[in-house]
This record gives C-alpha cells, sequence and structure tokens, in this order.
C-alpha cells in the first residue's frame, strides 16, 4: 500500500487548524458539528486540541445510495441548538460541495 499522507502530517495539520481556531474563537463557546459518518475521528482528534468552551453535536447526511448520487437526506436529531451560535462544521470529503450547502 502507498501512503499518501503520513499520520504524522495528518497531526500536523490538525495542530495547525487547531491553533487557527483558537486564535479566530479565543474564549468564544464554539459548536462544532460533525457529519457522520467519516469526519467521527478527524473530530476527536479535533476537539482534543481545542480548550476553549466547546458543544458538540453531529448530523448523519447521504445522498449516496451505493454509488449512485441520489436526493440528499439529513438527519439531524443530535444537533444541538445552534442558533446565536459559531458554529464549525467539519465533514470527511468536500467533492462538489452540494452536501455542505443543504447542512
Amino acid at each position: 500500500m502507498r501512503v499518501l499522507v503520513s499520520a504524522e502530517q495528518i497531526q500536523a495539520s490538525i495542530d495547525r487548524l487547531a491553533v487557527e481556531i483558537r486564535q479566530r474563537e479565543g474564549s468564544r463557546p464554539l459548536t462544532v458539528i460533525a457529519v457522520l459518518t467519516g469526519s467521527i475521528i478527524f473530530l476527536a482528534d479535533l476537539i482534543r486540541k481545542l480548550d476553549m468552551p466547546l458543544r458538540v453535536g453531529v448530523l448523519q447526511a447521504r445522498s449516496y445510495l451505493g454509488t449512485e448520487r441520489g436526493s440528499l437526506t439529513i438527519n439531524s436529531d443530535m444537533l444541538p441548538e445552534v442558533a446565536g451560535r459559531d458554529v464549525l462544521v467539519v465533514d470527511d470529503i468536500f467533492d462538489t460541495g452540494h452536501t455542505l450547502v443543504e447542512v
């Protein structure tokens, strides 16, 4: 197997991202929303680095059935109240951006 991005490179990127988030948000509370299921490991690594008030929620967004793209379905049952809060959405794959626009 050929490694495209090493574990060390991923952790270094997470460290840099956490520093940027802390600098931008300061001590303001942040709500972090993970788009299930692919982003969970990244989310866990990231929030461990964020020493600030956090609220974490998840939602499931699905637009593929097998290999065919279908209509987008969003299950937000585990989503906390986000009105008036700073929100960071963490997703695993960004290809067209359609899912994040809908989320």
